[in-house]
């Protein structure tokens, strides 16, 4: 389903066959890199006859592009030379208070710009999410905004789309290995103030409750988990991951529950939570209360994101606020400056937003006359 700025749904109820247009069925360059066990950049250059390809392998690029029936992305190629003032979105969802704000930043920016703004919703689903970007293409879009569904699953057509001149920026979550552009929360340094907080309140046996089994590789839950285990490293501590041998996919609150409630029946022991986002945080502490725990007199529990609920949450949740609507605002900014340049990129640029620990009431602090401003380190001070 696409949705428009102002106008709300354009296309409605639109069923077409993953990698395909319109119904029919189209091989793109990813699909002749994997039958030949080549790059991606390799065939592009093959294909048009530019940079450093031998001759070898570029009669076995065309021979094999002939072969599956690969047919030019002529929407992707008439990008550069056809400049609109619409700016796609591909969200993995548009219901929540975290794609939400980030939108927010997005259609201010481009406002302020000039552009206009078409939203689509993969749901999480990288099949969708190709049905979602090549039906934003068809609407001419000067580039797009995405928050990859399965990055390590699609990177490969993430690189195709960029080598065909689509203009790319992820945001929320980091592609490795993808020339595009991303912009992101600082999610080691968030996962840092998290764990340096909770040694500071002198807790001794600390879990870290991670997220579905799909997102467990993603980038930014490595990321806060590294973080989180540096900073309790340099006190002599370590956490525990709550939930990573627990497969059922649920909705991350029921998820979070029942990963803490059976932890706890196997004697798992814990004094401070570390949550790697509000919504299982939400979870975790309902978990504690039904095993007979007082948060935060017997456990801390701290959240990432500061979601709008979890300022009224009871207790109020102590969270790492991410800069959502700042993270919005910077994507549009390099998307503006992709759509401007006359070249696509050989190296992508990643650009970390800073993000800031809310001390509320659910990690005990104001009870203990803990002070949280201490506790942001300087960036030099993360390693690498």
């Amino acid at each position: 389903m696409l949705f428009s700025e102002g106008t709300g749904i354009l296309d409605a109820n639109v069923s077409i066959p993953s990698g395909s247009v319109n119904g029919v069925q189209r091989a793109d360059i990813t699909t002749i890199a994997r039958e030949l066990g080549i790059s991606v950049a390799t065939v592009h250059r093959a294909l048009h006859n530019s940079g450093s390809v031998s001759e070898s392998t570029r009669r076995r690029v065309l021979e094999t592009a002939q072969r599956v029936g690969y047919r030019p992305n002529r929407i992707a190629q008439e990008l550069r030379a056809r400049k609109t003032f619409t700016i796609g979105v591909t969200f993995t969802g548009i219901s929540s208070a975290f794609y939400a704000s980030i939108l927010d930043g997005v259609e201010e920016a481009a406002h302020q710009a000039g552009y206009s703004v078409l939203l689509s919703c993969s749901h999480d689903d990288p099949v969708k999410e190709r049905e979602q970007i090549e039906l934003l293409l068809e609407k001419r879009v000067a580039g797009i905004i995405l928050s990859p569904a399965d990055p390590s699953a699609s990177a490969s057509y993430y690189s195709g789309l960029i080598e065909e001149g689509v203009r790319l920026v992820f945001v929320g979550r980091y592609v490795p290995g993808v020339p595009g552009d991303s912009v992101e929360t600082n999610n080691s340094l968030g996962g840092y103030l998290v764990g340096k907080h909770l040694a500071g309140l002198g807790r001794q046996r600390i879990g870290i409750v991670t997220t579905i089994a799909p997102k467990r590789q993603y980038t930014y839950v490595l990321e806060r988990i590294a973080g989180c285990q540096q900073a309790l490293q340099e006190h002599g501590l370590s956490a525990t991951i709550i939930g990573e041998d627990f497969e059922e996919r649920l909705p991350l609150p029921r998820f979070a529950y029942k990963a803490v409630r059976d932890y706890l029946r196997k004697g798992g022991a814990v004094d401070a939570v570390f949550a790697l986002n509000d919504d299982l945080a939400y979870g975790a502490i309902n978990a504690l209360f039904d095993a007979g725990y007082r948060v935060p007199e017997d456990v801390s529990v701290v959240g990432f994101n500061d979601e709008a609920m979890s300022e009224f949450f009871r207790p109020a949740l102590t969270t790492v606020r991410s800069a959502l609507r700042e993270l919005g605002i910077q994507a549009v900014h390099l998307l503006l400056e992709r759509i401007a340049a006359t070249e696509s990129p050989t190296l992508g640029r990643r650009v970390l937003i800073e993000p800031q620990l809310v001390v509320r009431e659910s990690c005990g602090a104001k009870s203990r006359g803990v002070e949280a401003n201490h506790l942001h380190p300087r960036k030099e001070d993360l390693t690498p």
